[in-house]
C-alpha cells in the first residue's frame, strides 16, 4: 500500500509563534488554525478556526476534547478545503492534557496531514524547554 503523503521539506515544521503572520501569508491556499485566538483576529478567507477554549461557544473546543479536533481537521482536510494545519495552541494543550497525551496528538494530527497530502505545522513559545522541543520536533519534522 503506497501513501500519498508529501516528501518532508527543507522548511522547519516547529516553529516560534512570532512566526506565525508570517506563516499565515505564506500559505496561500485553505488553512486549519487550530489557535488560543479568537475568530476574526486574522481576516483572512481561506482560514478555517478551530477555537480551543474553555468557554461555551458554537466555534469553540475544549482543550480536554482532543478527539474532537482531531475529527474536525479530518473532515475538513477530506473535503479538500484546507492544504495547511497548523497548530499554535501547542502549549494550552500541553497544559490541560500532559505531554504524553499532547505529544500522541500532534503525532495524530501529523499523520492525518501526512493522509490528506497536506502541510503541518506547529508553534511555539520560549516557554517549552529544550527536551520537549527535541521530542516535538523529531515528531513533526
Amino acid at each position: 500500500m503506497f501513501l500519498k503523503g508529501r516528501i518532508k521539506s527543507k522548511s522547519p515544521k516547529v516553529l516560534s509563534y512570532t512566526y506565525l503572520p508570517r506563516l499565515m501569508s505564506l500559505t496561500p491556499d485553505g488553512k486549519i488554525l487550530i489557535t488560543r485566538k479568537m475568530p476574526g483576529e486574522f481576516s483572512d478567507s481561506n482560514v478555517v478556526h478551530i477555537w480551543v477554549t474553555k468557554l461555551k461557544h458554537p466555534q469553540a473546543v475544549e482543550p480536554t476534547n482532543l478527539y474532537v479536533i482531531e475529527q474536525k481537521v479530518w473532515d475538513l482536510l477530506s473535503t479538500g478545503s484546507a492544504r495547511s494545519v497548523i497548530l499554535d495552541a501547542f502549549e494550552y494543550i500541553l497544559l490541560e492534557n500532559g505531554l504524553e497525551r499532547t505529544l500522541r496528538f500532534v503525532g495524530k494530527l501529523r499523520d492525518i496531514a501526512l493522509l490528506s497530502n497536506a502541510d503541518f505545522y506547529v508553534t511555539v513559545g520560549d516557554g517549552v524547554d529544550e527536551r520537549v522541543l527535541a521530542i516535538l520536533k523529531r515528531i513533526v519534522e
